[in-house]
């Protein structure tokens, strides 16, 4: 009797027990499904005349915290609080967007949307700024690193306040300070439906605000919309950006098949045409200066040196 009375107290004690562990495996495992899942993108987004930032052809949209942030010092010219064009600043290789050879911006402003409330289906604003369409290229990063990459942009502290964070943007003055191109950031932590609302409106606000600045005075603004997506909108996305991918790839397969029948030629981006001219007109103007210095050296006269010969001559006649 004894030994069953321990036996069902020991079945007791271990119920509770069991079902903790399982909880908290369970909770472990979403967890870890959540963080990778996770995925952070940046959407590079031209505000007036454009023209300051070029797509490239290169297919690999998944990059770095460092990789994005030598992307915003190639782009402006003081990016948290220092001066990158005196650091000649190099951005990294491989990246799907690049700042335009010739055309600078006139001022920057960097979004951090971050939270786990994020949930791009109710806030229409910022999700379209993510798409293909209004944008001029996406970096994707692996994993929440919202905060990490405002960090790289500015001293900014993510507040849950969706009104705080509607007030900050208004004071954000987005434009060349002293004449110079600056990158300004703002961060807000999403944690509520609430707080989602209350931010697009206030990022709609501010899009209308920049557009109608713009067109006064023709100016080019860069929004970098750095937005934690959640995984519903996210496949959206992606299924739009595979199916654009492959009608791209369709027109390049085409384009090489014409070429190869008639002899016509494909065409070229901008960033390619610039870097193409940049680069062909460089080789020529250090070839005539080299042809040039060769030709004075032939036709240079010979003539005695009389300075030479006079010392020679001074010293034989001591």
């Amino acid at each position: 009797a004894n030994a069953r009375s321990t036996t069902r107290a020991g079945n007791h004690i271990a119920s509770p027990m069991t079902r903790s562990m399982l909880t908290l495996g369970l909770s472990a495992a979403v967890a870890f499904l959540v963080v990778v899942d996770a995925r952070t993108t940046v959407s590079v987004v031209e505000i007036g005349a454009g023209g300051v930032a070029r797509r490239t052809t290169s297919p690999a949209s998944k990059t770095s915290v460092s990789a994005v942030s030598s992307f915003w010092a190639s782009m402006h010219d003081v990016v948290n609080g220092q001066n990158r064009r005196r650091a000649r600043s190099l951005q990294y290789p491989g990246m799907t967007v690049v700042p335009d050879l010739f055309k600078r911006a006139d001022g920057g402003l960097a979004i951090g949307i971050v939270g786990n409330a994020v949930n791009l289906d109710n806030m229409p604003t910022v999700a379209g700024l993510l798409e293909e369409e209004k944008s001029v290229g996406h970096f994707h990063l692996s994993g929440s690193q919202g905060l990490d990459l405002m960090t790289k942009a500015g001293k900014t502290e993510a507040h849950s306040d969706g009104a705080v964070f509607g007030s900050n943007l208004k004071k954000k003055t987005v434009g060349k300070k002293g004449g110079v191109n600056v990158l300004d950031s703002v961060s807000v932590r999403v944690n509520d439906e609430q707080t989602a609302a209350d931010v697009d409106a206030s990022v709609a606000d501010l899009v209308a605000s920049l557009k109608k600045q713009a067109e006064k005075t023709g100016v080019t603004f860069v929004l970098h919309m750095v937005v934690e997506d959640g995984s519903s909108h996210r496949r959206l996305t992606e299924r739009r950006l595979e199916d654009a991918q492959e009608e791209e790839e369709g027109d390049d397969d085409a384009a090489a098949n014409a070429y190869d029948d008639d002899g016509s030629v494909s065409a070229k981006s901008i960033f390619q045409i610039q870097y193409f001219n940049v680069v062909l007109w460089t080789s020529i103007g250090l070839t005539v200066v080299l042809l040039a210095a060769i030709g004075m050296t032939i036709a240079m006269p010979l003539e005695p040196d009389t300075l030479l010969f006079g010392e020679s001559a001074k010293v034989v006649g001591e």
